[in-house]
């Protein structure tokens, strides 16, 4: 529901966009009643609204839009090019809506005149009943603020001669019946172009609009469930890595992306035996209610599972190191009581409150982004795949930008300072021992950074403060590199170089505690998902390997008797493969697994006479001692002719011009 919302949230703005253009269309339509001059030819209002490639989230989006424009008083005729194949068909479906929101007006109003003529039996479907329908009803001042709202879905679709029909017919009633025409476009502008006709454009008053917004869509989500939200499940670098992969690198679908949520949330509560640690987790990140009055009470497997974590263990030994309270120590190992009341409680306070400081360090990062050129600027969901994926010493992009913040002058070093601050004072942390690796108090870090670079005489060494004389500090090469303002300004002094320098060391500590990997935390292999290639498995089809893996095992995906038999006689380790297969040829198995069994025998060009002597001697060799004969040589041939016919059609051969009694084997 949380996708599904910011989803809607996301899009509002391109609805919101359409609808005001649906509102201001044909002002000047109206304006003629007050003796304004009309223009002298017709236009019709048209919104061109890019919905994304992804035609499967398309259905929603619009649905949304008509919604909100019947809500506004308009009448929406919704059409799809799957039922408007000609130009009556299409007529027919915009009428039958249209008509059909005039009547519900009607009897609104308590007027049931038109009803009347609604229900005959007959009805020519043409844009001279529309214009006589509008025209009884215009009597209400409600009815003329109202527009006609006509929107093709999915424009790709739509026969050319039909919409460019359409286009003139409808233009032609433009004076007495405010059409308006929301063209919805997967691909480009240049599909107009090339399905309508020139006369037809010039018809056209075009505006253009953004309706799906998908990766804005992503970057909200991901923030809201993976970023801000610390009682949830989140995702391994692996699995959000296949999440993201899911969505970039295919179809753009929001759709996709929240089926292959919702699965893996499925497979997380049904295979993990400490999905229950969710509950817990919330109570503990909202703080309504304690872990300890959780009613939800752990069984003794479940307890021996959690003590079975290596994050658990590392976490324990170190406070055996740290306190030397083995009694402690023992109690965590042998009384489940005690691990649900003590021990718990700290795993999953300290779960949240990294979480909290991690969100607190992505935070960083987007204010620190906002003062970088254009080119570093990352999206939301790269950021959090860096935050997950990388350490910090070793992501590229975070060096990228340490190293912009140290080429920063004074003004700039203190804008950013004002705004990092400004973010840890609204982030809701309580405890930065546990939001922060070492226990690093960041706001008092920060405001101590930003009170150095308004008096940097605090830095003096002690020495130079002894001898009186101030210490004049050599520019070398490395220091023009990194500031390279100091090739055209020497006004700075050594003191506020060194503050620069404080500064920036200690925006990089900060960095580098907030977004610390998620794999120091206790009880992060039951938080974080990281079955990635379930996902990919589940979501990326392939054929192709399933095919031939359904051909080579041919008695696991049929379930034959005579198959598993004779697999189960074999006692030959020379005709078992290294997964225990038998690879033997049986003339049990159907006759496109004999023939690829065969063909895997070839090399690239597969001679037919001997692949056809091949098949006739395996489906003859026992056939005749279980049949009592030896089938004709005409069906053999016929079914060899059908599996080589079976494997051309799944890719495997495929035909010569070199040989014409050979075929080219394509897999390997």
């Amino acid at each position: 529901q949380l996708l599904v919302d910011t989803e809607q949230q996301v899009n509002q703005v391109g609805v919101s966009e359409v609808c005001n253009y649906v509102n201001s269309s044909y002002t000047r339509v109206e304006s003629v009643e007050k003796g304004q001059l009309d223009q002298p030819f017709a236009e019709m209002s048209t919104a061109v609204a890019f919905a994304g490639v992804n035609t499967g989230d398309h259905n929603k989006l619009f649905e949304s839009l008509q919604a909100q424009l019947t809500a506004s008083g308009h009448h929406v005729a919704l059409l799809e090019s799957q039922y408007c194949t000609s130009l009556g068909s299409m007529l027919k479906c915009m009428l039958d809506q249209i008509l059909g929101s005039l009547d519900e007006d009607q009897r609104a109003a308590g007027n049931s005149r038109l009803g009347v003529l609604a229900g005959a039996k007959t009805i020519a479907y043409d844009m001279g009943l529309l214009k006589l329908r509008w025209d009884e009803a215009a009597g209400s001042t409600s009815t003329r603020s109202n527009r006609v709202v006509v929107i093709l879905q999915d424009f790709e679709g739509f026969a050319p001669m039909v919409v460019d029909d359409f286009v003139r017919i409808a233009t032609s009633y433009c004076h007495s019946v405010p059409i308006v025409v929301v063209l919805g476009l997967a691909t480009s502008y240049e599909s107009i172009h090339q399905s309508l006709t020139k006369a037809s454009i010039s018809m056209l008053n075009v505006e253009k609009f953004n309706l799906q917004r998908s990766k804005e869509c992503i970057d909200a989500a991901i923030r809201s469930v993976f970023v801000k939200a610390t009682g949830m499940l989140s995702f391994g670098a692996e699995a959000y890595k296949s999440l993201l992969d899911q969505f970039l690198l295919y179809n753009f679908s929001i759709t996709g992306f929240v089926k292959k949520l919702k699965f893996a949330a499925m497979d997380f509560f049904y295979a993990q035996p400490l999905s229950v640690l969710i509950s817990m987790l919330q109570c503990s990140a909202s703080g309504v209610l304690s872990v300890r009055d959780c009613p939800i009470r752990l069984s003794p497997e479940q307890a021996e599972l959690i003590r079975m974590q290596r994050s658990v263990q590392r976490f324990l030994e170190q406070q055996l190191e740290e306190t030397d309270d083995r009694n402690h120590f023992h109690l965590a190992l042998s009384n489940d009581e005690y691990l649900q009341k003590t021990v718990l409680p700290q795993l999953l306070r300290r779960l949240v409150s990294f979480r909290a400081g991690y969100c607190l360090g992505i935070d960083f990062v987007v204010a620190l982004q906002d003062m970088v050129p254009e080119s570093l600027r990352k999206p939301i969901r790269t950021l959090h795949y860096y935050g997950i994926g990388q350490k910090f010493d070793d992501c590229m992009h975070w060096k990228a930008l340490s190293a912009v913040v140290r080429r920063m002058k004074v003004p700039d070093m203190e804008r950013l300072l004002a705004k990092l601050v400004a973010v840890a004072a609204a982030a809701a942390i309580v405890d930065w021992d546990f939001a922060t690796k070492d226990g690093l108090d960041v706001l008092q870090l920060l405001q101590q950074s930003r009170a150095l670079l308004s008096n940097p005489e605090e830095l003096a060494k002690p020495e130079s403060a002894d001898t009186g004389e101030p210490s004049k500090r050599i520019r070398t090469r490395t220091d023009m590199e990194n500031r390279p303002f100091l090739l055209f300004d020497n006004s700075s002094s050594d003191q506020m170089l060194s503050a620069l320098d404080q500064c920036c060391a200690n925006i990089e500590t900060i960095l580098r505690a907030c977004l610390s990997p998620y794999q120091s935390v206790p009880l992060y292999e039951v938080f974080y998902y990281k079955h990635s290639l379930l996902l990919d498995t589940t979501f990326s089809a392939q054929p192709r390997a399933a095919v031939q893996a359904a051909l080579g095992k041919t008695a696991y995906y049929i379930d034959c008797d005579c198959c598993k038999a004779a697999t189960c006689d074999s006692d030959d380790p020379d005709t078992a493969s290294e997964d225990g297969v038998d690879q033997r040829v049986m003339p049990s198995m159907h006759d496109t697994s004999i023939a690829y069994r065969l063909h895997q025998e070839c090399g690239r060009m597969i001679n037919l006479y001997d692949w056809h002597s091949a098949f006739s001697s395996v489906v003859e060799g026992e056939s005749a001692k279980a049949r009592g004969g030896s089938p004709c040589q005409r069906a053999i041939q016929a079914r060899f002719m059908r599996a080589v016919e079976e494997m051309r059609l799944l890719g495997f051969i495929k035909s010569t011009q070199r040989k014409t009694d050979h075929v080219i084997r394509l897999t390997w």
